[in-house]
């Protein structure tokens, strides 16, 4: 597994969602000192999610044509210019664009790296190494906030900008130099062939859609209520920055200590009921941490929400990887990342207006029933549906003249 190709992956991807969430839960806070409020400041949040939406199956898709190491390290240099940007932004507006900007690096470096790594997943094995590979993302999402939180007490917000500018650039300069240009999978003649699907067809495949439509759910209720946690424990509750870093880190360093474990179990149990399990105890935990007023219950409710988010995701993403050995595995974590994405942009607005009309709370409220309907939408359907596909019979080796197009008219495995 700690091949030279996941270690150069697993570094990038730790560094990358650092630099991105030491910004995350200071930039509403930013825009509001440059004027902006309510849905604008949940814009601000989510702006990056637009363009993700509408690039993330694009690249994904063209990343299963070519070799995806260029559009990791472009998204990494796109996303350290992006940083940059801040430090010249004189409105809230300006602000937007440079996180819609960011978008674009967004999408070119967190499904493609996840493609990558599921290129090299042997069958069975699904579970455990996301398990492991999905702690990139959560410790360094973890990590991000303290860090932000210090530097921007200790020096300022500049210096959170230059930091995660910093970041981005080192883990582009990784990548160009350890990660292999091509894929082990494709030169490996026991492996099945990279397989290349239309995005109508590939979600035709009800799993594929069940994993989009999961995918979005869960960003909408995240957007919803987590673009103005920040704002709460500043506002509400009173709290230092530092604080508030170390609150928003308990969730992910929660689901990042978690998902080894959790990923055993997904190779071993029904993946689907773990998915289900997962996103009712979200939800719950999600409309609860709209009741509750105290700074320590709020971190108390983050630590659980890190292993329940850390249960459901772990087992959504061994799933993706079987869906990705019959659709595409870009295809299929690209068009992830724009269920992903609108997620958020969805989310973001709506807890804007609520957050108008009714107070912080509200978005609360509301990201917990929107995971709660998630679970029953999901059941349904992947009904009848494997998970695994360790018995599955193995694809032919890949032809001298590249990857396998479906023929015209052939139906995805399990589709309706």
């Amino acid at each position: 597994m700690w091949s030279r190709a996941f270690i150069a992956l697993y570094i990038s991807v730790f560094v990358a969602t650092m630099g991105i969430s030491m910004v995350s839960p200071l930039l509403p806070v930013y825009a509001k000192e440059l004027g902006a409020n309510g849905i604008w400041l949940g814009l601000t949040f989510s702006a990056f999610a637009i363009v993700q939406a509408v690039c993330g199956p694009i690249i994904g898709r063209l990343s299963d044509r070519y070799p995806r190491k260029p559009f990791i390290v472009a998204g990494l240099f796109i996303y350290m210019v992006a940083a940059l940007g801040y430090l010249t932004a004189g409105s809230f507006s300006q602000v937007i664009a440079f996180r819609a900007f960011s978008g674009l690096g967004t999408s070119m470096i967190f499904s493609v790296a996840r493609a990558y790594v599921g290129d090299m997943t042997p069958r069975g094995h699904e579970g455990r190494w996301f398990g492991l590979f999905a702690t990139a993302d959560v410790v360094g999402f973890g990590t991000g906030p303290l860090v932000a939180g210090a530097i921007r007490q200790g020096l300022g917000f500049d210096a959170v900008f230059v930091a995660m500018a910093s970041m981005m650039g080192l883990s582009a300069l990784i990548v160009l130099i350890a990660l292999p240009r091509r894929q082990p999978q494709r030169e490996a003649r026991h492996l099945e062939p990279q397989v290349r699907m239309p995005f109508s067809q590939a979600l035709r495949d009800r799993m594929v859609l069940a994993l989009t439509v999961h995918m979005a759910l869960v960003s909408l209720s995240f957007g919803a209520s987590f673009s103005f946690l920040g704002l709460r424990l500043e506002d509400d509750v009173g709290v230092s920055p530092t604080l508030i870093g170390l609150a928003f880190s308990t969730q992910d360093l929660t689901a990042g200590f978690a998902q080894p474990l959790f990923g055993r179990v997904a190779d071993r149990s029904d993946r689907r009921r773990l998915v289900v399990s997962g996103l009712v105890a979200l939800g719950a935990l999600l409309f609860g941490l709209g009741l509750v007023t105290s700074y320590a219950a709020v971190v108390l409710f983050l630590f659980f929400m890190g292993a329940a988010t850390s249960l459901a995701a772990v087992a959504a993403s061994a799933i993706q990887v079987v869906a990705g050995r019959r659709v595409g595995m870009g295809t299929v974590l690209g068009l992830g990342s724009a269920g992903n994405g609108l997620g958020i942009v969805v989310g973001s607005l709506a807890g804007g207006l609520m957050v108008n009309l009714w107070g912080i709370p509200a978005a609360f409220f509301f990201g917990g029933v929107v995971v709660m309907i998630g679970a029953p939408v999901f059941l349904f359907l992947t009904r009848r549906l494997p998970a695994s596909d360790l018995n599955a019979t193995p694809l032919p080796a890949l032809p001298a003249h590249g990857p396998i197009e479906p023929k015209p008219g052939a139906q995805p495995a399990g589709g309706t």
